[in-house]
């Protein structure tokens, strides 16, 4: 990997480096991560996902590794928050109004300390976004959470997903972006903040330039951190507009495809 010139790697999880949200083949990662050890090369995770989850899923290397969580606004070097977006009053309280008066879509909202989803969604939601934010909590309303607010995160069937985004981006007004995630998913994020600026934070700090990261990712919100990447992979599993921004494409994440190609790369 040296003679390439890179220096980071940064990983989307699902859909990329995981199999199925949670499974990966720990011992494989193990060997490429000693070796990416030896060679000085960062590992990144930069997720839609909390950080806390990330954290769960990687013990043993958390304080060695960058979290780019929440789609770019929740950063960690190590064990240490680097940078936290802030969503504006305005922004949230549009937001939880459209949340109120269109039930149907349900909705997580993250910040800093936690996810928090309102009583009276549906149960099933909640134990779906809890597998993404593993410090998830009820509460009687949003308006009432006192956190640092930078995310809203949905899920709708997968054939509706492109209308929600388009109707949620007209409700925010630039007030707040709206991307897709895969598979009916969707985030209504901070504006201007994705996974390639969270990732932006810790080049800088590592003094790592942009032509010296390889990327991996399958959605929407991968597409930024692609671009930005100095070699990227799109995976097989992604849809056509991402592999597109991609330089190239790694087997499926159900074929363990991000180990495959670190190992050629290695």
């Amino acid at each position: 990997m040296a003679e390439r010139g890179i220096r980071l790697v940064a990983v989307d999880e699902d859909g990329t480096f995981l199999r199925d949200h949670v499974r990966y083949d720990r011992e494989r990662f193990e060997r490429i991560f000693a070796t990416m050890r030896e060679q000085g090369v960062r590992f990144v995770v930069a997720t839609g996902n909390q950080c806390y989850q990330v954290q769960s899923l990687f013990p043993t290397h958390v304080g060695e590794m960058g979290i780019v969580s929440a789609n770019g606004a929740y950063v960690l070097d190590g064990m240490e928050p680097v940078y936290a977006a802030r969503a504006s009053d305005a922004a949230c309280s549009r937001m939880i109004d459209a949340i109120h008066e269109l039930p149907n879509v349900p909705f997580s909202m993250l910040g800093v300390a936690g996810a928090y989803v309102e009583r009276g969604t549906d149960q099933a939601f909640f134990d779906d976004m809890a597998r993404y934010c593993t410090r998830q909590y009820w509460v009687d309303s949003f308006a009432d959470v006192d956190d640092q607010v930078f995310m809203f995160s949905s899920v709708v069937d997968a054939n509706e997903v492109r209308g929600c985004i388009d109707r949620f981006r007209h409700i925010v007004g630039g007030l707040m972006d709206v991307v897709g995630s895969g598979d009916g998913y969707f985030d209504v994020v901070c504006p201007g903040v994705n996974k390639a600026t969270g990732l932006d934070i810790l080049l800088e700090r590592w003094s790592i330039e942009p032509s010296e990261v390889v990327a991996f990712g399958d959605s929407d919100n991968d597409l930024a951190m692609l671009k930005m990447a100095g070699l990227s992979y799109a995976m097989d599993n992604a849809p056509q507009n991402v592999k597109d921004a991609a330089d190239r494409v790694a087997p499926a994440c159900t074929e363990d495809g991000v180990l495959q190609v670190l190992e050629e790369l290695l």
